[in-house]
């Protein structure tokens, strides 16, 4: 499927009253959003991952067949995405991450347990433990955590129909831990970073006014100090400490369509015309425009 696009930056001044203009427009209260990105670069050559060969009872199934077509392209940087909540952020896993705090809290008030001989538990043990009371009093739990994998194709080039035009595709993934299925298929943990922001439909399309944040210094795997691991993270600090990755505040606006048939070149014009009727409608509050193609190319140099 494709996905057509116009961007336009918002400065955080103006972030309030586009909200307000964007809910009128769509007749809608903003839905409020935040996403993990984990960025990941693929190593391997195209071709590592193979279907299996045989008759009709090997065909798989349609969510399968997407994501060895994906993982079967050229050598690309990919997105692993899920959703979590705003009250996920420095939720009560974050006083049992560690396994130092999670050890003095299973020895009891004071350490009276391991004063009395008692033997510590081991810290699977402790964080199983963290875990679920992180789950009983509705905290982040980050085994429960859901994952789509996303791929982002660079840009036609041309800005064809006045909008920006890529390839995308997206498949679901398993929950939790997802660093042995990616590293199977021939991809390493390069970074994460959180995605914030209010979505709006008006139609087909899709306006999303986001802006990126990025983890604490020292924030690692499990815990909020220490060195920084290679590994996404366990334990989501406090909103108030995340940090703007444009340190003026500014949001970005998107306006996007997926085009499900986009064999079809009058749905995709259409549609593009779609689009270019929303930036007329908004030039007045928005300078929506195509983006550098350049500036979204996921290919791996």
């Amino acid at each position: 499927m494709h996905e057509l696009l116009l961007f336009a930056p918002v400065p955080a001044k103006q972030h309030h009253d586009l909200l307000l203009q964007l809910s009128g427009l769509t007749a809608m209260q903003p839905t409020r959003i935040f996403e993990r990105h984990l960025v990941f670069k693929a190593y391997r050559k195209p071709g590592f991952v193979k279907t299996r060969p045989g008759g009709s009872q090997d065909v798989q199934a349609p969510e399968t067949q997407r994501l060895n077509k994906l993982l079967n392209g050229g050598l690309y940087y990919m997105q692993v995405v899920g959703n979590v909540r705003e009250r996920d952020f420095g939720s009560v896993t974050a006083s049992t991450s560690s396994p130092s705090d999670a050890l003095a809290q299973g020895s009891g008030s004071g350490g009276e347990g391991t004063q009395h001989g008692q033997e510590a538990l081991p810290p699977t043990t402790t964080r199983n433990g963290a875990a679920a009371a992180a789950a009983a009093k509705g905290g982040y739990v980050a085994a429960d955590q859901s994952w789509r994998l996303e791929f982002k194709d660079t840009p036609e080039a041309g800005a064809r129909f006045g909008v920006t035009t890529r390839f995308v595709e997206n498949s679901n993934l398993p929950s939790g831990n997802i660093l042995p299925e990616m590293n199977a298929w021939g991809f390493d943990y390069v970074s994460e970073y959180v995605v914030e922001g209010h979505r709006f439909i008006l139609d087909d399309i899709v306006l999303f006014l986001h802006r990126v944040l990025v983890f604490p210094p020292g924030h690692e795997s499990g815990s909020g100090g220490g060195t920084t691991t290679r590994a996404p993270t366990e334990y989501l600090p406090p909103l108030d400490q995340m940090l703007l990755l444009d340190t003026s505040g500014a949001y970005v606006l998107q306006a996007s369509i997926t085009v499900q048939d986009s064999g079809n070149p009058d749905m995709l014009k259409a549609n593009s015309q779609r689009l270019l009727g929303l930036k007329e409608h908004l030039k007045s509050v928005v300078k929506l425009e195509p983006k550098d193609r350049l500036s979204l190319d996921t290919r791996v140099k």
